[in-house]
């Protein structure tokens, strides 16, 4: 499964590139919001790939081990993410300064970026323990 989350990682993050890039040059006044949107969902699916991977832990003989500190602290750091890069966008559009889309996007990112490297790591350190 972390292969799988890696490489939707590559294909969506280059996929939210072109988009936002693309988006970016049709038109003057891109709402800021778009780019961050974006930039979520660049790794968005490469996060539920490998939140979903360590919910598999459930199917054992104690389910109770689903609730692992790598999937609390994945979902936990996810939601985080983007509750702060919002506030900074929201920061950035005040200030006037989020009329660079790339600004934006990478704040999209940076939303996700913890939680999907908590939960890659939940997931090689369980492999570690087979």
């Amino acid at each position: 499964m972390i292969t799988w989350s890696v490489l939707a990682g590559l294909v969506g993050t280059v996929a939210s590139w072109l988009a936002t890039a693309q988006i970016a040059r049709r038109r003057t006044t891109l709402r800021p919001e778009i780019p961050w949107l974006l930039g979520i969902v660049a790794l968005l699916p490469a996060w539920l790939v490998a939140f979903v991977a360590l919910l598999g832990r459930a199917t054992g003989p104690r389910p109770e081990q689903a609730l692992s500190v790598a999937w609390i602290l994945s979902s936990s750091a996810a939601l985080l993410g983007v509750i702060l890069t919002d506030t900074a966008l929201k920061g950035l559009r005040r200030s006037g300064r989020a009329d660079r889309p790339v600004t934006c996007w990478l704040l999209g990112v940076a939303a996700l970026a913890p939680g999907w490297g908590i939960a890659l790591l939940g997931l090689m350190v369980r492999a570690a323990g087979r």
